[in-house]
């Protein structure tokens, strides 16, 4: 009963434990979950405040705009130009509803949704550069617009402090609002909303919360008090318990805030501890049942009767041990012992033998003394008997992938399984031994005459299907030359070996005997060196089509060779091209030596689709680093002309007759050519480069001398104190006078 009761009671706290562990874990996680999305939001403020700060200072300086700002008298095309620029950057930036522009001067207001004035607008506080605020603008009697108001106050008039001019930004509250929803999809119940620092929301998962004073609630106080940037706790809200998670954007010093009910924040929770009681009963059931048996086996009345027993007669026949062991179980063990250990030596003599009968055929085949091959061939005369006699290799096909996929015990294993197929197979017509070396599996078959019927084709082929099907593998089968004793299976052998070789030609899956292996063959074709030439060319051309079709026409001839020649040929060509292109690699990451790998890799290749993807390779790798060396020898140069450009730029910034036909002129490049060339590597246009010299002349002038703007203009390049004013402030955002004046000021 206390082992029973320590089981129910272990058990009963275990899962407590671990339903609470996971509990609290999985709330952290939701906890986790919630402050990176809120993250990930805050992020995205910041990138859209980056770009209204963007859009602005784009329109500050653009001249329609600020035409529109500096006009003093209405002027209805200035207007319209404006209008077109805000238009356009409107159309750019979809997040953006409406782009309105005010000249305080004229009385003059423009945008692009036909939007009413904002009164708030000229009110903005002196001290504020960029505000933004929630606002309501109604479109007509039927609709109206929740927008987030980006308002930028460039310049203020001298005598009132009054804005001169505004340009306001308008977002759509609505992108937000479908942020927030896309949020809040964990929760039905739940709330997303965004507030500023004052507590105000400026987007709600709730529109009717819009612009809502939430400063009075404690889960807000709490974290606008708050220093930190995000957090998370629980709050009590209308009586039930809250899970508070919120982020902050300092940029825009926005608050990203989720609250979710917490009984919500698991929706199968109630079905997690059903089935957490349910487990644990089963468990307590299974632990009865178990101290039940424990119990059975620690206390039997039976086994301590007997020892009192056997303790009783030892002590009355003099003492000694009494007996506690039971000598059937004794005699159980020792035969199973036994059994177990005579069934590990068969099985190792039987490995044993199979491995010297492989090593013996092995041996015969490489090659024995004579005497050796009498004994072997009276081991086996009982059973092959001739009179003639061939040797089968079977070789597994793609070898680097079989390597690959496999293990080398699993290697190991299939390699003589598929010898155990084909000695199944070859022995319903033929008498055959096997043996198994880690490249090829050798067979030496007994055949009742020279010829090779039909039937060894179709035992060979089915063989095959066999291996495939078991396996995903194919096999190539060599037939050796014909012998009459186990002294000349040493040659039917090598013959066996040289036509596999031919698998080159035929391919994967192919039967290769003599016939086949030197039919239309010419073993005294001489080496193609217009062939060679063609395909060199091909790669210092770096034509592409050029070189497949130069290695098409290498792989067709040769596939009319003998292996030997096909393969000579092949390194001939190699070698040629290492030393044709060999001085070009060394300039680039492929070496000679690198290349003369490639030798290793033709020695491996199995069929003439990898002889040709071998040489595209070689091909390749040579015409990438020419490539690159054009590219180089190419950036060089570019780098050094636009050097000169800069540099005749910085001599001659004062010269009014600048330009890019003059620049081309002086670096023997056509006017189009060295345009497209300077935006490249400078990311800028030759125009606007020599304006930010002239510019920065124009500031150092300024602030060092007492002359007059005219005359600042002219010495820079720039003739004309209208023009030089206007590009001066277009660039900087401010008049020459103004510049001089504020560094003055600040010096």
């Amino acid at each position: 009963m206390s082992y029973l009761v320590l089981i129910v009671m272990s058990i009963a706290v275990v899962s407590s434990i671990l339903y609470a562990l996971f509990s609290l874990e999985a709330v952290k996680e939701i906890d986790r979950s919630s402050k990176q999305v809120l993250s990930h939001v805050s992020y995205t403020a910041n990138v859209v405040y980056q770009q209204i700060q963007d859009v602005s200072s784009q329109l500050l300086v653009d001249k329609d705009v600020m035409s529109f700002f500096d006009a003093d008298e209405v002027d209805k095309l200035k207007n319209y130009r404006a209008y077109m620029i805000i238009a356009k950057v409107q159309s750019v930036y979809p997040f953006i509803k409406d782009i309105s522009m005010y000249n305080f001067t004229n009385g003059e207001y423009i945008d692009t949704f036909g939007l009413p004035r904002d009164p708030k607008v000229n009110a903005q506080s002196n001290a504020d550069y960029l505000s933004f605020y929630p606002r309501a603008a109604i479109v007509d009697t039927d609709a109206s617009l929740r927008l987030l108001t980006f308002s930028i106050v460039p310049e203020r008039k001298l005598d009132t402090n009054t804005p001169k001019y505004a340009l306001v930004l308008d977002l759509d509250e609505a992108s937000i609002q479908n942020t927030i929803g896309s949020l809040n999809t964990s929760s039905k119940r739940g709330d997303t909303y965004v507030m500023n620092a004052r507590g105000e929301v400026l987007s709600h998962s709730d529109a009717a919360n819009f612009m809502s004073d939430f400063s009075g609630r404690h889960e807000v106080k709490r974290i606008l008090s708050d220093g930190r940037n995000q957090g998370s706790f629980v709050q009590q809200i209308d009586g039930k318990k809250n899970l508070i998670t919120y982020a902050r954007s300092p940029a825009l010093d926005w608050y990203f805030v989720s609250s979710q009910p917490y009984s919500e924040l698991l929706s199968n929770i109630h079905t997690l501890r059903s089935w957490t009681w349910i487990i644990s009963l089963l468990l307590i059931v299974l632990g009865v049942g178990i101290s039940l048996l424990l119990t059975g086996n620690f206390y039997n009345p039976i086994r301590r009767l007997l020892d009192q027993v056997a303790a009783v007669q030892t002590a009355e026949l003099g003492g000694g041990k009494p007996l506690h062991q039971d000598e059937y179980a004794q005699l159980t063990n020792a035969f199973l012992h036994s059994r177990q250990s005579a069934e590990r030596l068969e099985s190792k003599l039987n490995r044993s033998r199979r491995v010297l009968k492989s090593s013996s055929i092995v041996s015969l085949l490489q090659g024995i003394d004579k005497l050796t091959a009498e004994q072997i061939g009276e081991e086996w005369g009982k059973r092959l008997t001739g009179p003639y006699f061939r040797v089968l290799l079977f070789k597994i096909d793609d070898k680097a992938l079989f390597q690959q996929t496999y293990p080398p015990f699993e290697r190991e294993l299939i390699r003589f399984a598929i010898g155990n197929i084909a000695q199944e197979l070859l022995g319903g017509n033929f008498e055959n031994d096997a043996a198994v070396t880690e490249d090829e599996l050798a067979a030496i078959l007994q055949l009742p005459d020279e010829a090779l019927g039909d039937t060894l084709y179709l035992t060979l082929s089915e063989i095959q299907d066999a291996v495939r099907a078991y396996y995903k593998i194919s096999v190539t089968v060599s037939i050796g030359g014909l012998c009459d004793s186990f002294a000349g299976l040493h040659d039917s052998y090598r013959s066996a070996q040289e036509y596999g070789d031919y698998r080159l030609f035929f391919g994967y899956k192919a039967i290769i005997d003599a016939a086949r292996a030197n039919r239309n063959r010419d073993g005294d074709l001489q080496y193609p060196s217009l062939k060679e030439r063609k395909l060199i060319d091909a790669v210092k051309l770096s034509n592409a089509k050029s070189i497949q079709a130069g290695i098409a026409d290498w792989i067709s001839f040769i596939s009319a060779c003998t292996y030997a020649r096909a393969m000579q040929f092949t390194n001939f060509l190699l070698l040629t091209m290492i030393r044709e292109f060999g001085p070009i690699s060394e300039l680039g990451d492929t070496n000679t030596n690198g290349l003369y790998a490639y030798f290793h890799r033709i020695e491996q290749v199995e069929t003439l689709d990898q002889l040709g993807a071998a040489l595209t390779d070689f091909c390749g790798r040579v015409v990438t680093v020419m490539e690159a060396n054009k590219q180089q020898v190419a950036s060089l140069k570019s780098t050094r002309v636009i050097g000169e450009v800069k540099q005749l730029i910085e001599e001659r910034y004062a010269d009014a007759c600048l330009s890019l036909e003059y620049a081309a002129g002086r670096v023997d490049l056509s006017t189009g050519y060295l345009g497209k060339l300077f935006k490249h590597q400078t990311q800028s246009t030759f125009n606007d480069y020599v304006t930010l010299v002239r510019i920065e002349q124009a500031k150092r002038l300024l602030t060092s001398t007492n002359e007059v703007v005219a005359e600042v203009g002219a010495k820079v390049g720039v003739p004309g104190a209208a023009y030089f004013s206007t590009m001066f402030k277009r660039h900087t955002g401010m008049s020459p006078s103004q510049y001089r004046e504020t560094h003055r000021i600040t010096g």
